[in-house]
C-alpha cells in the first residue's frame, strides 16, 4: 500500500485504483479533545441508547448468528445497550470498555449488568474462553491499524466461535463527495490554525475482509449497518445540515428525500458501516 494525500490509502488493483482506507480527524480546541474512540454514545440516556438495538438493521444478524450454547463477549461495549439487548433475548453476555462515565452510567442503571473496565487490546481475559464475540465500531479507532485488535478478538474466541463485528464503510456518497470536501476543509482549517487529531478510519469492504482472513477468520457473511428509517446513521454522521433539530439520529425532510432514494438503489450507497459474520479458523 501506498500513502496518497489526505490521509488516503490506495491499494493497487487490476483495474482502476480503489480507495482502501480513509482517515477522519477531528478539530481539537483548547477546551476538547479529539480522542472520542466511537462514544457516538455521548449524551444519550441508557434508555434512548437500548432503544436503538431494536431499529439497528444488523440486530436480527446478530441473534441469528451468535450461539446460545456458551458466554459472548462484547469488546468496547460503551454504555452497554448490546449486552442489555442480548441478554433479554436469553444470551449470557459480558461487556467490556475503558469509558468509566459509560460503565458507571450502566451500572446506575442496572447494578448488576456485567461489564468490567479492561483493554480491548489486553483484556486479561483468558485464551478460547467466549463462543462469540461482538466488537461494533471499535477497531478502527487504533491508527497503527485494527490487527492488534483482531488478534485479541481471535484469542479470547473458542475454534469455531463467532466473531460479529462492524467498521464505519467508505460507502459511494463518502467516496465521491464527503471524503474529498471534508479533506479539503481540514486542509483550509490548518492553514488557520486549527489543530486536528485522528479519530477513525474508515474503509473499503474488500480491504477490510481481507484484513478479516489475513488475521485468522472465516468470513460467512456481510451486510449494511445503519439504523432502519426514519432514523439515519450514514448521513446523519457526516452531513450537520441534514440532521434534525427535533431528534437524535433523524433526518430533516430534505434527508429522508436524499436518503429514501439512494436507499432504494442500494443500501450500501448511504450506509455508516459495514457489518461481518465470521468464524474463527
Amino acid at each position: 500500500m501506498v500513502p496518497y494525500g489526505f490521509g488516503k490509502v490506495w491499494l493497487p488493483t487490476s483495474g482502476p485504483k480503489l480507495m482502501a482506507q480513509h482517515k477522519i480527524y477531528r478539530a481539537v480546541s483548547s477546551n476538547s479533545s479529539a480522542e472520542t474512540y466511537g462514544q457516538c454514545w455521548a449524551g444519550e440516556s441508557i434508555a434512548d441508547n437500548l432503544r436503538l438495538c431494536k431499529v439497528q438493521s444488523i440486530q436480527p444478524l446478530l441473534v441469528q448468528h451468535l450461539p446460545k450454547d456458551g458466554p459472548i463477549l462484547e469488546s468496547g461495549c460503551g454504555l452497554g445497550r448490546w449486552v442489555f439487548h442480548l441478554r433479554e433475548q436469553g444470551y449470557d453476555v459480558l461487556g467490556i470498555d475503558l469509558a468509566t462515565e459509560a460503565l458507571q452510567a450502566a451500572k446506575q442503571y442496572d447494578p448488576t449488568i456485567p461489564i468490567e473496565a479492561r483493554d480491548v487490546l489486553k483484556t486479561g481475559l483468558a485464551d478460547e474462553s467466549f463462543a462469540g464475540v461482538i466488537s461494533l465500531g471499535v477497531v478502527e479507532h487504533f491508527e497503527d491499524g485494527p490487527q492488534e485488535a483482531l488478534r485479541e478478538l481471535r484469542r479470547v474466541l473458542r475454534p469455531g466461535g463467532i466473531l460479529c463485528i462492524s467498521v464505519p464503510v467508505i460507502n459511494p456518497v463518502r467516496r465521491l463527495l464527503y471524503h474529498p470536501l471534508n479533506a479539503l476543509s481540514r486542509m483550509v482549517r490548518q492553514l488557520r490554525g486549527v489543530r486536528f487529531e485522528f479519530e477513525e478510519y474508515r474503509y473499503d469492504r474488500r480491504h477490510f475482509e481481507r484484513l478479516l482472513r489475513e488475521s485468522g477468520f472465516e468470513v460467512i457473511d456481510c451486510a449494511a449497518d445503519d439504523f432502519l428509517p426514519p432514523k439515519n446513521l450514514g448521513l446523519y454522521a457526516d452531513w450537520r445540515w441534514l440532521r434534525s433539530p427535533k431528534a437524535k439520529w433523524e433526518l430533516t425532510p430534505i434527508g429522508n428525500c436524499i436518503a429514501n432514494c439512494l436507499r432504494n438503489i442500494s443500501p450500501w450507497n448511504i450506509c455508516a458501516g459495514a457489518f461481518w459474520i465470521c468464524r474463527k479458523i
